[in-house]
């Protein structure tokens, strides 16, 4: 067998990302064949991949990519937040964001996409839980537009460019100009951020949810032994605390907690002469309910 020179392995090294004994088993195996060489890291990566498929992400970021008028979300994992503030981890979800946005948050057809001219999303990664070492997930994607009104959007604890570790996508119908309503939007990105409400009005919430809660509290009333008539105010006292904490326009707003978000949109609109109406929210946080 001819002797591997280090000049070879370090040439592969730089083109791949793969650690040196990699390169050196790559060119062994390959008889010192660069492009089959590359062919056989990527077949490997393929199986360490695999094998490290099993392994919980639950750290990562959240990166949005967005205009004026339409804005994408996705959350991408991984196993440590030592690989999230990793360059090669960022610029990959950097680049996904974008691809996101073309593809309007569809994860099946993202992942079909082309990453680049040789490899296509999925392929992409395969290749770079190969390159750092921990298992990688693109676990979900969303997408909003909105014709007659604006976007807002927010990341909470920023690592760089527009990724964090919380995001929050928020449309808002209206008719006046963005520079008017921009702080607004702002705020109420940041608000959504904080409270995490899980729907903008009682009557948006889901059903199942809903009646889950009715009946938790149902049952806990019925443990004070009270009467009919004073169960019943308490369990709309109950109820009302509940739509305050998970409803956004019930919300105590968190920069002043003296109003509600209703109030707050309320006077924006009366300040700004204008209509202004939420219509969806999304937020994702890193790795919520894995």
């Amino acid at each position: 067998m001819s002797q591997i020179s280090s000049k070879d392995i370090k040439k592969l090294r730089v083109s791949t990302g793969a650690g040196f004994m990699d390169c050196k088993k790559a060119l062994e195996e390959t008889k010192s064949d660069f492009d089959l060489a590359i062919d056989w890291l990527r077949k490997n990566g393929i199986s360490t991949a695999q094998k490290k498929g099993s392994r919980l992400a639950f750290d990562g970021l959240i990166a949005i990519d967005h205009n004026e008028s339409e804005a994408s979300i996705i959350e991408i994992n991984s196993e440590t937040d030592f690989v999230a503030r990793n360059k090669n981890f960022q610029n990959f979800v950097f680049n996904l964001s974008k691809i996101n946005l073309d593809q309007k948050g569809n994860l099946d057809k993202l992942m079909k996409s082309k990453y680049n001219n040789e490899e296509n999303v999925s392929d992409a990664l395969t290749n770079l839980i190969s390159k750092i070492g921990e298992n990688l997930t693109i676990r979900r994607c969303k997408y909003i537009n909105i014709d007659n009104g604006f976007i807002g959007t927010y990341v909470h604890n920023v690592e760089k460019d527009d990724m964090g570790k919380i995001g929050v996508l928020l449309s808002v119908k209206t008719d006046i100009d963005f520079s008017l309503i921009k702080d607004f939007l702002k705020k109420m990105c940041m608000h959504i951020a904080a409270t995490n409400p899980i729907a903008i009005s009682s009557s948006n919430i889901d059903e199942d949810i809903l009646k889950k809660e009715k009946e938790f509290q149902l049952e806990e009333i019925k443990k004070s032994g009270k009467d009919q008539a004073i169960q019943k105010k308490m369990f709309t006292g109950k109820m009302n605390r509940y739509f305050n904490k998970v409803v956004l326009l019930d919300q105590n707003f968190v920069m002043d907690d003296n109003i509600k978000i209703s109030q707050f949109i309320e006077k924006n609109s009366k300040k700004l002469n204008a209509s202004i109406e939420i219509k969806k929210i999304i937020r994702f946080k890193v790795g919520e309910e894995i």
